[in-house]
């Protein structure tokens, strides 16, 4: 177990660990029991159908950590895993990469995530030297968008019908941090 940072919420222990087999369980769980809601948004939450897919994940994802193509982290509660955070699309030669982020229906509202997307931030524009972080969000998703307008981050464009899923094309609202700006505002 690698823990990349630990903090309070209240009485909560909050831990931002790489991905272990050891937490597909768990996260497969969520999944299953989050599953309707997590289809919504998530293209992936339709194929994640058994164990074997989330610890195949999770065996992808610690390859193309390697590569440096993806940075992601399990968020873990009291020592539950309650979901996942990452940097992908990570170029390095413009210094830019996404976020990505999902949690359990039963954690939300708590500031869990807003907290973790914060100390993804600080290693994105500090260890990874990024000079621009981005969230997408769809643009119907109130939850999902309040967490990069809390943290500061800027709404850059709203990208029309640009994912078809479901059955229909969706907007996605572009979120945009810069490095310099945070280094001032932190």
């Amino acid at each position: 177990m690698f823990t990349l940072k630990e903090f309070q919420l209240g009485s909560r222990t909050i831990r931002l660990e790489l991905p272990e087999e050891s937490h597909a369980k768990a996260l497969f769980k969520i999944v299953e029991n989050d599953r309707e809601e997590l289809k919504k948004w998530m293209p992936w939450a339709k194929t994640t159908k058994h164990l074997r897919d989330e610890v195949n994940f999770m065996k992808y994802a610690r390859e193309q950590m390697i590569n440096h193509h993806l940075f992601m982290l399990t968020i873990l509660c009291n020592d539950e895993p309650v979901g996942m955070i990452d940097l992908h699309e990570i170029d390095p030669i413009d210094r830019h990469a996404q976020v990505g982020y999902w949690l359990s229906s039963q954690y939300q509202g708590m500031g869990i995530m807003t907290a973790s997307l914060k100390q993804l931030i600080s290693v994105g524009f500090g260890r990874l030297n990024l000079h621009k972080i981005v969230v997408m969000a769809d643009s119907v998703n109130e939850k999902s968008k309040a967490i990069p307008e809390r943290l500061g981050f800027i709404h850059e464009a709203t990208l029309k019908d640009d994912v078809y899923m479901n059955g229909d094309f969706k907007d996605l609202d572009v979120y945009a941090k810069f490095a310099d700006e945070d280094m001032h505002h932190s």
